[in-house]
């Protein structure tokens, strides 16, 4: 089974990583007192000319898949033909690649048609491709076409993935709060991060200058999978409109993008899940047990605002984020004359002249009494996502799943099709002083 190209670019990462080690030891063996050992040379010699071998195989793979990526994104235009997606005529694009949706409720909705039409065919590339030319979909076929299959499903083709990725950014609170998202396409990134900036001085003239430096900390990020199932019921499947495609896609990104928020705002961390941003603030910027009365709400507030902008964050991208049921507690607080606390809530939704955005995923039964819920302040350009910009799609109809209250459910004896998507992404703050956060005690309606 040939390899997608994420797979590659792994492979080309590891040879390079390879190659450092092997001419780390040269320059060991090479820094010694007196002549190195010939033998202890003569193999590292030939450990690095192994992985130098390695890694040009990798690299030719690498562009091999990338030149064929994109010429099947060049190929992928429609015919403008009957049975386009609107249902209509769709004029073909002039930049050599699918079409965008003139509508933006069409966004992505060629992704609901692959998924669907894979689903249809049991996961069958091949007759999923012929199943969508069909119908007329000769665009999204012929992306289809290009996809890489492997045991863990269909690789949807970059001009799909993205068009679902930058939807995934409008349900994400987090990503549409203005987190930035980079393609990590080899699996892991480690970037520098300032931990301490140089300082400056007056001085007398000609008296010696005090020198100082930065110093730096590494910030490394690696894939994390997120799987999303989700059961479509086959009488929906069984018709190829706009509007089951809708549905197909709409389902997909609700169940990514709740779990994502989850994961980035309260995800604990390790091997398998994102660290999410209630564990990257730091200690001197979180509050506990704020409580449930107008003073020490408002104290609690501007405190978070103060210990941002004191630590001279840009303020590129601030914003707020809390449960929708914390947000309309604020709304309602009055002060001692019975004046609105905080009228901008109700006015424009923000807070200090800050954006809120509210998300189910924070919790409003924490703590010792089972009423506490938590509040996040920060410039969430300061934070990122590292995303394979891939997605992974598995079909099954025969498969069972466990439901929301743990039962067992068979997917062909209620005949449905599970569908499965796969995406990979860590996320991380570039600057952890960039976010603040406390947990209150009542704060809801």
């Amino acid at each position: 089974m040939p390899k997608n190209i994420a797979d590659l670019r792994r492979a080309r990462k590891a040879a390079a990583d390879t190659m450092q080690a092997a001419a780390d030891r040269i320059a060991a063996l090479e820094e010694q007192d007196g002549a190195p050992a010939p033998e202890a040379m003569a193999a590292a010699t030939a450990d690095f000319e192994a992985a130098q071998a390695s890694f040009t195989t990798a690299q030719a793979a690498v562009q091999r898949a990338e030149a064929v990526e994109a010429a099947q994104a060049a190929a992928a235009i429609g015919d403008g033909g009957a049975g386009s997606m609107a249902g209509g005529t769709v004029p073909a694009p002039l930049s050599g690649v699918p079409a965008a949706a003139q509508d933006p409720a069409l966004k992505g909705v060629g992704f609901g048609f692959a998924v669907q039409a894979l689903a249809r065919n049991r996961g069958d590339r091949e007759r999923a491709v012929a199943d969508l030319d069909r119908a007329g979909h000769s665009a999204i076929s012929a992306a289809l076409s290009g996809a890489s299959e492997a045991a863990g499903g269909v690789t949807v083709p970059q001009p799909l993935a993205t068009e679902v990725i930058d939807l995934l950014r409008a349900r994400s609170v987090v990503r549409a709060a203005g987190t930035r998202t980079f393609p990590m396409p080899a699996g892991e990134m480690r970037r520098a991060k300032l931990l301490a900036s140089a300082t400056a001085s007056y001085g007398a003239e000609n008296a010696v200058i005090a020198a100082s430096e930065p110093s730096f900390g590494a910030l490394d990020q690696s894939f994390k999978k997120l799987t999303a199932l989700v059961p479509i019921g086959n009488s929906l499947l069984r018709h190829s409109g706009v509007g089951i495609a809708q549905v197909v896609r709409d389902d997909m990104l609700s169940v990514m993008a709740l779990r994502e928020d989850l994961a980035f705002l309260r995800g604990p961390g390790g091997a398998t899940s994102p660290k999410g941003l209630r564990y990257w603030i730091p200690a001197a910027h979180w509050s506990e047990g704020v409580a449930a009365t107008a003073a020490a709400s408002e104290l609690a507030l501007r405190r978070l605002v103060s210990r941002v902008e004191d630590a001279d964050v840009p303020m590129v991208a601030p914003r707020w984020i809390m449960r929708a049921s914390a947000k309309n507690w604020l709304a309602s607080l009055k002060d001692g004359v019975g004046l609105v606390l905080f009228p901008s809530i109700q006015a424009n939704g923000t807070l200090f002249g800050y954006p809120i955005s509210t998300t189910s995923q924070i919790p409003d039964n924490l703590g010792a009494g089972g009423n506490e819920t938590e509040i996040y302040f920060g410039d969430f350009n300061e934070a990122m996502i590292g995303d394979s910009m891939v997605l992974t799609i598995g079909v099954s109809s025969e498969a069972a799943y466990v439901n929301d209250v743990g039962d067992l459910v068979s997917a062909f004896a209620n005949d449905l099709t599970l569908m499965r998507a796969i995406s990979e992404h860590d996320f991380a703050p570039a600057h952890d002083e960039a976010f603040a956060g406390f947990s209150a005690a009542g704060w809801s309606i």
